[in-house]
């Protein structure tokens, strides 16, 4: 056969985007296919804390976008099972592994060239310890992936982490940036505000414990909170940008909230009344910690201390946030409900967002004594 005599229909056309030039390791990574689900864009990541809410979102939009996605677990295959279906047959890889077993960290990421590390927790178990989790956790997989030679590490942490913070969950995911840092040098570190979606922890709770919702201080801590879609985007975007090697993005609303805010606005959208009521934090946090000995979880000494923080953006240089990235967060009035029509009562809801006229997505405070509400 004559090299010189292919012919025009054999020749694959390829374009700048199907080619990607990895900064750090200068590895080049070439798409195959067209464009989407059912092709390969010649990357493969590695998604730590992919069965958690922010990971299946992660994992669907990479999976989307032709991504080969290793998605390492911990316990029982179940736990991952939905996630397969995101991409095409053979793109969802699942591995199980262990946070303490570096063999199996190193298998998980051994072939790929971008690893993201989603692993957070806000409480302790018999197994893992904060320190296990964020510190030693985050910096096992930071030193196993640059002795792998893996191209980019991207590391979820929080916007309030700070080493002097009262709260150890905050804390430690301080102590977990700097050995990610001192580790893989150029990582991507991501401070995220709460996090709303389907199966958050913030509007759904509200709307689950409606009958009895209970705050401190008077529900007035600041809030900031961000869509899980949004997030996710951000990740997308930094995993194919390599301008953004080594950056640190805040991720927060533009809007500032109280938790009490929030509370008005939820009992708004599912038209009817939610009754908090205000706990002396010493008092909540020591219930707290009788719960802590149950066999399963319930809520922990270390997510009341979490309730008494506001999340408050560093703004330091260096910082980037949605806006260097071009994208226009979600508005929270305006999305809100999608996540908790199903806790309205039977005869509201197919009502729309905005109940007889009301506009939702004026300025808070919401007034709690709309009549469209049940009491």
């Amino acid at each position: 056969r004559h090299v010189g005599l292919v012919s025009p229909l054999q020749l694959a056309k390829r374009g700048k985007a199907d080619v990607t030039v990895r900064k750090t390791t200068g590895q080049v990574l070439v798409g195959r296919g067209t464009y989407g689900r059912q092709s390969w864009n010649g990357q493969t990541a590695t998604v730590f804390g992919c069965s958690g809410f922010l990971g299946r979102y992660v994992v669907a939009r990479l999976a989307r976008e032709g991504t080969k996605v290793i998605i390492p677990y911990r316990g029982l295959y179940e736990y991952v099972r939905h996630l397969r279906p995101t991409g095409d047959l053979g793109m969802i890889v699942p591995m199980e592994f262990d946070l303490r077993n570096p063999k199996q960290i190193e298998e998980c990421v051994r072939h790929s060239d971008v690893v993201i590390n989603l692993i957070g927790r806000n409480y302790e178990t018999k197994n893992f310890s904060l320190e296990q989790v964020h510190i030693e956790g985050a910096r096992l997989i930071a030193e196993i992936a640059r002795e792998s030679g893996v191209s980019r590490l991207i590391h979820m942490s929080n916007i309030s982490a700070k080493t002097n913070s009262p709260s150890q969950v905050l804390v430690t995911k301080a102590f977990g940036e700097q050995r990610v840092r001192e580790s893989f040098p150029g990582a991507n570190i991501i401070r995220s505000a709460t996090i709303y979606g389907y199966e958050d922890e913030l509007l759904n709770n509200i709307g689950k414990f409606k009958q009895f919702y209970m705050t401190v201080n008077k529900a007035a801590q600041k809030l900031r909170p961000v869509c899980v879609s949004d997030v996710a985007h951000v990740i997308d975007m930094i995993r194919d940008d390599e301008q953004t090697v080594g950056q640190t993005y805040e991720l927060f609303n533009p809007k500032e909230y109280t938790r009490k805010d929030i509370i008005d606005l939820v009992q708004l959208l599912v038209c009817e009344k939610v009754w908090h009521v205000d706990v002396p934090p010493k008092l909540l946090r020591l219930a707290a910690r009788m719960t802590d000995i149950l066999p399963f979880h319930y809520t922990s000494h270390h997510e009341v201390d979490l309730m008494s923080i506001d999340e408050v953006p560093s703004g330091g240089p260096g910082i980037h946030t949605f806006a260097d990235l071009g994208i226009q967060p979600h508005t929270l009035e305006l999305t809100a409900l999608q996540y908790i029509r199903h806790y309205r009562p039977s005869q509201h809801e197919e009502d729309p967002m905005e109940p007889k006229g009301y506009k939702a997505f004026r300025k808070l405070p919401v007034p709690v004594s709309n009549k469209d509400i049940v009491v």
